[in-house]
């Protein structure tokens, strides 16, 4: 591999990073800039070109990007842009560290992938396409990992896929909580993922009938574990078994591993390291009703005509979490020692939908050497118009988003790593769903589509007014995804932001029309309102800083945005025009 940090590349990716930066921090609305200039009141003056986009944001054109007339360093930004980001001294100095953190990564994606145009990358395996993306779009120093050092990097990180073997331990019952999907059981599931003989050796390492085996991440096993369960150990609950079953890569969430050579499963493990915007963890609170749940939506999404075609529930089969017993004593400590132990299986993508390729949302606005976006690539490789492939991603993306909160109240928090998009040919056909740990949300009316869900589940289910839980749908899709991808196309000339929610909003309005009955459900769950909320993350950190917290990070507001949505035209009127002519 090439030298991974040297002077150009890392000017490079400090423009980059700066071009980012003041784009998402202006519209997070740290600080006001006009389309060319922001002066800060350090007195320092950056200086560039870009055009304001219908989000709001800036596009930057990054190798204009001046500090003073002069090349910028990114880890400067921070010092001369100290009185906007209101930090306190030893929040700058961690964030500091987290964005030399980034830096460095992002050197290191860029010395691997960054060489390759949007038609090769496009060609690569899945898993070496979600290697070479770029990580949270809003989250300025998104690959901050806090507890890795270099060597963690290179074996674990998802951009270098390097094969990963689990640890495993045998845990007494008495301290594990545990959730299991219809018909598994989980010595099956050990022979589905390792094969009969390995899953044999594992079984007989174990001993006991009676104990719970659980994976654990071989970093978590020697940076964590193997000192925090060292009376758990001495006392018998806990036994270390050591290494076994297939290779893993990481994914881009970095704690969700696949199976390198295909499978079944992939896995979900606690990691003790803090990432974007939390520790990431496992937390116990849904862990036994985890797979019911995703049980119970794939089948009601597997009887709904609208969704049975297009929507694949990655169902989570098996969820595990040790109930620490001397944390279990501590209910206020910080929530980072209460989830340290934690493992969940659940399907994998592309084995539960075979012959096809399953993507990451982010991938679609991941942006090759020659700065296409691969949405474009793949457009072109399915032999569509740009117009006709976007109108098929709507389809089958948006459409069945709304539909399941519109029918069911349910509303999956559809970001970029959440929402899988299945392609057939390069063409987009429908989607996948996951992560039904904190990542779905119930109304808070009672619907009667939902009278089967079971009440446990029920019970653990975050409960929210539909004016809250539409923005699942608004702000983790529309902001967190389709701002950026439709910033790319648009700043490439291959696709205006106008005819792009045009097309959206037509496409959202259309599939309305046909449901007449759902029209009360549509005007509850309003996606064309003229105003939504402005979600900021970064504010967040800059204001509460690095502390342990007895609860993860709530997300800041700003000013309300302008919906492009309603921007031309009056949708709900379109739509209500043309049920009321089907009726």
């Amino acid at each position: 591999m090439n030298q991974i940090v040297t002077l150009d590349r890392f000017r490079a990716i400090g423009r980059r990073w700066l071009a980012k930066a003041i784009s998402e921090l202006a519209w997070e609305e740290v600080f006001a800039c006009s389309d060319s200039r922001l002066e800060l009141t350090s007195g320092v003056v950056y200086t560039y070109r870009a055009v304001r986009r219908i989000w709001g944001n800036l596009d930057i054109d990054a190798e204009t990007i001046r500090r003073d007339g002069d090349y910028p360093c990114p880890l400067q930004f921070v010092i001369d842009a100290r009185d906007e980001l209101g930090m306190s001294p030893a929040t700058e100095a961690m964030f500091l560290k987290e964005l030399k953190n980034t830096l460095r990564q992002d050197c290191a994606i860029d010395a691997r992938w960054g060489a390759l145009t949007a038609d090769e990358l496009t060609e690569l395996p899945t898993d070496s396409i979600h290697a070479a993306l770029q990580g949270h779009p809003k989250a300025v120093a998104n690959k901050g990992r806090l507890g890795w050092g270099v060597d963690d990097h290179a074996q674990y990180a998802p951009e270098n896929l390097k094969l990963i073997r689990l640890q495993w331990l045998a845990l007494d019952p008495h301290f594990v909580r545990r959730g299991r999907g219809a018909g598994i059981e989980e010595e099956t599931l050990l022979r589905a993922v390792m094969g009969s003989e390995e899953a044999d050796r594992l079984l007989a390492a174990a001993g006991h009938a009676d104990r719970v085996i659980m994976p654990v991440h071989p970093w978590q096993w020697d940076n964590c574990l193997a000192q925090s369960l060292v009376a758990d150990m001495a006392d018998n609950r806990v036994e270390h078994l050591g290494t076994f079953g297939p290779a893993f890569v990481a994914s881009p969430s970095l704690r969700t591993l696949v199976p390198r050579e295909g499978g079944p499963y992939e896995i979900k493990l606690a990691l003790a390291i803090l990432n974007t915007s939390a520790w990431r963890g496992m937390p116990g609170k849904y862990i036994e009703q985890g797979a019911v749940i995703s049980d119970w939506v794939a089948e009601i999404l597997a009887s709904d005509p609208v969704t049975a075609s297009v929507v694949t529930v990655q169902k989570e089969v098996l969820g595990l979490w040790w109930d620490d017993p001397l944390m279990a004593q501590a209910p206020d400590a910080p929530y980072r020692w209460h989830e340290t132990l934690g493992a969940i299986w659940r399907q994998t993508g592309e084995f539960a939908l075979p012959n096809k390729r399953v993507v990451m949302m982010a991938t679609l606005f991941h942006e090759g050497v020659d700065g296409e976006p691969l949405a474009a690539s793949f457009a072109r490789k399915a032999g569509l118009p740009l117009d006709d492939w976007l109108r098929r991603l709507f389809q089958v993306s948006v459409v069945p988003l709304w539909h399941i909160l519109c029918r069911y109240g349910l509303a999956f928090i559809a970001h970029g790593q959440n929402i899988n998009v299945v392609l057939d040919e390069n063409v987009p056909v429908g989607i996948t769903v996951k992560d039904f740990q904190g990542d779905l949300d119930l109304v808070d009316q009672d619907f009667p589509e939902t009278e089967s869900l079971p009440s446990a589940a029920r019970a653990v289910l975050p409960r929210k007014p539909p004016a809250y839980i539409v923005h699942n749908i608004q702000t983790a899709h529309f902001v967190t995804v389709l701002r950026f991808l439709s910033t790319s196309l648009a700043g490439r000339g291959l696709f205006g932001e106008e005819r792009f929610y045009g097309l959206l909003r037509e496409t959202l309005c259309s599939y309305a029309a046909r449901h007449p009955e759902l029209s009360d459900r549509f005007a509850l769950f309003d996606l064309f309102q003229p105003k939504m909320p402005r979600v900021a993350i970064n504010r967040v950190r800059f204001r509460i800083g690095y502390e342990d917290s007895a609860v993860r990070p709530l997300p800041a507001r700003g000013t309300d945005l302008d919906n492009p949505l309603a921007a031309s035209t009056e949708p709900k009127a379109d739509y209500e025009a043309t049920s009321s002519a089907a009726q």
